[in-house]
């Protein structure tokens, strides 16, 4: 299956575009091949759509120009391949408050268009979630573990866990990263304390290892690597944790990217930075993450995963 018959499957299969939908894909200057795919696949589909290039951002969550900011309010559906995360930024809360149908896709590659998770049955994957939730509604407490020396207690008493990250964004105001497939949970700010050791990638850029101590939800030190305490540092909120994720897409690959990696069935990650959209208390214009491949989680005492081995029942 070519690009474009893959950029038109994601469409009909994950966004339902209809053909006098209003479309727009943005792009920067590292993803204007992939977007292009898009753009050709669309024009099969929906009768005016538009690519529009943007300045590449700085870091997760940098706004983008006003004038994309316009558009993406005035559009039904949005496609975001871009180098940085535009999930977590005003203007993408916005075009979700006015109905857009938001797919983000930050860092895809060629590589990604043509296999691994995008090819899930995301129907699946969205049922097994949903048990999942079920599982563990009113959950208090996840402990993550890991033979690198991750150790973590997070406190996630009221708050939900997250499904909509399952690939199918049909409803007005949804939004989704694709590929997709994963479960997600804002833990209580200031509750989440022990040591986290990231084993993959670290927000897109930086591979592990790197050591974080955090105490009361907050990043005290860092170590294995002078980026990634510039990153955290930047900004109390950037260094403030602000989301737990467990992948769940069984085509997702651990590849040394953090949209696909983070989606893998048996891995986990952290977020740290705004999680306003997802039921935290943290707005700002940063978001990084960080991946552990193999943990061992354990939710109220019940093994969910031991060494990346998914355990229980989905």
């Amino acid at each position: 299956m070519g690009y474009e018959d893959k950029a038109i499957k994601t469409l009909k299969n994950c966004l339902n575009l209809k053909r006098s939908e209003r479309l727009l894909i943005l792009c920067d200057t590292g993803t204007i091949d992939i977007a292009q795919a898009f753009f050709n696949g669309a024009s099969r589909i929906t009768m005016s759509p538009i690519l529009m290039e943007i300045p590449m951002g700085k870091f997760h969550g940098d706004e983008p120009p006003r004038v994309a900011a316009g558009v993406m309010i005035d559009s039904d559906v949005i496609v975001a391949p871009t180098t940085y995360s535009l999930t977590y930024t005003n203007a993408t809360r916005s075009a979700l408050a006015n109905g857009a149908r938001v797919a983000t896709m930050p860092g895809i590659t060629m590589e990604m268009l043509e296999s691994g998770g995008l090819d899930a049955n995301y129907i699946s994957i969205g049922r097994k979630i949903r048990k999942f939730r079920k599982d563990f509604h009113r959950a208090k407490m996840v402990t993550l573990k890991s033979e690198m020396g991750c150790d973590l207690s997070l406190d996630i008493r009221g708050r939900d866990w997250i499904t909509d990250d399952n690939g199918i964004c049909v409803r007005k105001g949804s939004i989704t990263n694709l590929p997709a497939g994963e479960v997600f949970i804002a833990p209580n700010e200031g509750r989440t304390n022990g040591r986290l050791v990231v084993d993959g990638v670290f927000t897109g850029k930086e591979e592990g290892p790197v050591e974080m101590l955090i105490r009361n939800g907050k990043v005290v030190s860092v170590e294995g690597s002078e980026d990634a305490r510039e990153m955290l540092m930047r900004a109390e909120c950037g260094r403030t944790l602000g989301k737990l994720g467990l992948g769940m897409n069984p085509r997702s690959r651990i590849i040394g990217n953090i949209l696909e990696d983070q989606k893998t069935l048996g891995t986990a990650n952290l977020g740290f930075g705004d999680n306003s959209t997802f039921g935290g208390t943290i707005v700002c214009d940063l978001h990084y993450d960080a991946m552990v491949k193999k943990p061992t989680v354990e939710i109220d005492g019940k093994p969910v995963l031991e060494d990346g081995c998914l355990v229980h029942k989905l």
